[in-house]
């Protein structure tokens, strides 16, 4: 049997037997071409290790030639409606948040598609599964489950030859082919340990050639696999910074009314894990952040709580009434209440020009946990006037300056302002602590973070010079910062993760390994689309 190699994109393999043929992956549209130029037979069946779109482009010349998939991916390769009806999510009535798969969908994560169908559909003609053979001109290709970049991997592994197609297992070298396809479920690492698992029962094959869907042959898989698997232990045990020394929030009180707790005069946030703070000044005006109090009951009971929040507001806090509410992002569990406050008491509501976009246009964004996702009465809104970054926002006696805060999402504002003579930081999802060691948060790929530019350390660098007295983040995080002590080791887990996780690229390059295709021309139409107006 001859292997032969035909590269464009990535990888295809041509398994050759007298005249006849048969091709694992696809990465080109002219693939029969190529193949007749070569002098090579046409492929009698194309098997596939993953259903992407980058290796299924036989859609182009091949596209009568049968097709077998995993059983999974079916309705993937075949760009089915119901593909497509799966994909289009809602977050359950129940509010159903498992720690384990956090938002997981079968084809994506919190509404935000997760699989590259073929361009085109496929011709399926069979299915792959697990533990059964394809048998072709007397040879036998095992399917083995190979889940980790990408939930519906296989490999193929000819025990005749001692050969294992491994799709996009690994790369050459002992890397990972990228970041994005390791995602499951928001912020958590279900991926990597499926890889981990897959790389190990890959080992145990002890395939003497390896044939992956990206980059080079892989010569020693076993030392390859081997230093994957060391890397990703590292990336997956971050060290903890300071543990010990950081107090937790029990042992400072913070006096209490409702869902809210006291910081100062004036000066109030949630503490039931909501994410509304809120300034009342000594005439009774107020202003909030991310008019949300998490609470997760019918529609009816939501409203009924946080009208009663806003009662206990008036009565205890003196507060008369709410004129501008700010958004630092533009995920739905931060805005909930923004059509509340604009009703009862006529709030004006602010967000920078890149979360009022998402906000307003959400199903033009391939993000998770958009506003269409929370399955809210509404599926989207239009604030009532957008802001830029870095421009002063007067509110009476106070200015609020945003500024561009990634890391949790890149559509991510954080608020400065002084209030009772302390600089305070609103900094949203990107930073959130509540005491104790400071450890490395994932960065949220499909809500377009990652690194550099992208990832945490931009906004760390600019807390470091602003010098904020006092951090509240969303969700009842908070801490006191005058020292700088939190955000330095915050940064330093930033940096410590950023050199691991580009240890496992085979280019150095992070920001490619952390960007799902589409992504950057996403980015691009938002901030076209950003303008204040």
């Amino acid at each position: 049997m001859q292997c032969i190699p035909i590269t464009a994109e990535t990888n295809a393999w041509l398994l050759v037997r007298g005249r006849r043929s048969l091709l694992i992956d696809c990465p080109c549209t002219d693939m029969a071409a190529r193949l007749r130029d070569a002098g090579l037979p046409a492929p009698d069946a194309i098997l596939h290790t993953q259903v992407q779109e980058e290796h299924c482009r036989e859609w182009g010349d091949l596209a009568g030639v049968p097709v077998h998939v995993a059983a999974d991916a079916v309705e993937v390769a075949r760009r089915s409606d119901a593909f497509f009806a799966d994909c289009r999510t809602q977050w359950p009535l129940d509010r159903r948040w498992d720690p384990e798969d956090r938002g997981m969908d079968r084809y994506g994560i919190g509404g935000a598609m997760t699989e590259r169908p073929p361009a085109r559909p496929l011709n399926v003609a069979g299915v792959l599964n697990p533990g059964q053979a394809f048998e072709w001109e007397g040879l036998r290709l095992e399917v083995i489950p190979l889940p980790g970049s990408g939930r519906r991997a296989i490999g193929l592994w000819c025990a005749e030859e001692r050969i294992l197609f491994s799709g996009d297992l690994l790369h050459a070298g002992g890397f990972l082919a990228n970041f994005y396809d390791l995602e499951r479920g928001y912020g958590i690492v279900r991926g990597h340990h499926e890889l981990e698992a897959s790389l190990r029962r890959a080992q145990g094959l002890s395939p003497e050639r390896v044939q992956p869907a990206t980059g080079p042959e892989i010569l020693d898989f076993n030392a390859d696999a081997g230093r994957l698997l060391d890397a990703l232990g590292r990336l997956l045990a971050p060290t903890v910074y300071s543990p010990g020394r950081r107090p937790a929030h029990e042992r400072i009180a913070r006096p209490r009314f409702g869902l809210f707790q006291r910081h100062g005069d004036g000066l109030y946030q949630n503490w039931n894990y909501g994410a509304m703070i809120v300034l009342i000044d000594r005439e009774g005006r107020g202003c909030c952040f991310d008019p949300d109090i998490c609470v997760w009951h019918t529609w009816e009971e939501n409203l009924r709580q946080m009208h009663e929040q806003l009662d206990l507001l008036e009565r205890h806090a003196g507060l008369r009434r709410l004129e501008k509410a700010f958004i630092t992002h533009l995920h739905g569990d931060h805005m909930e209440y923004a059509p509340l406050l604009r009703e009862r008491y006529g709030t004006e509501i602010l967000a920078t020009g890149d979360v009022a976009e998402g906000l307003e246009h959400p199903r033009d964004y391939p993000y998770q946990c958009l506003l269409h996702w929370f399955n809210f009465p509404f599926d989207h809104f239009a604030v009532d006037r957008r802001l830029r970054y870095e421009d002063p926002e007067p509110w009476h006696d106070t200015v609020i300056r945003p500024f561009h805060a990634p890391g949790h999402c890149f559509a991510h504002a954080a608020f400065l302002f002084e209030w009772n003579g302390m600089r305070i930081a609103c900094t949203g999802d990107t930073l959130q602590h509540d005491g104790g060691p400071v450890s490395y948060q994932l960065p949220l790929i499909y809500s377009d973070a990652g690194a550099g530019p992208r990832g945490y350390l931009p906004t760390y660098d600019r807390l470091l010079a602003e010098k904020p007295d006092l951090v509240l983040g969303a969700h009842s995080q908070w801490f006191d910062a005058a020292d700088g002590a939190v955000v330095r080791d915050l940064r330093a887990a930033a940096v410590e993760w950023e050199e691991r996780a580009r240890a496992l690229t085979p280019d150095g390059n992070l920001d490619r390994a952390l960007t799902p295709p589409g992504f950057d021309p996403a980015r691009a139409r938002l901030l076209a689309r950003a303008s204040c107006r």
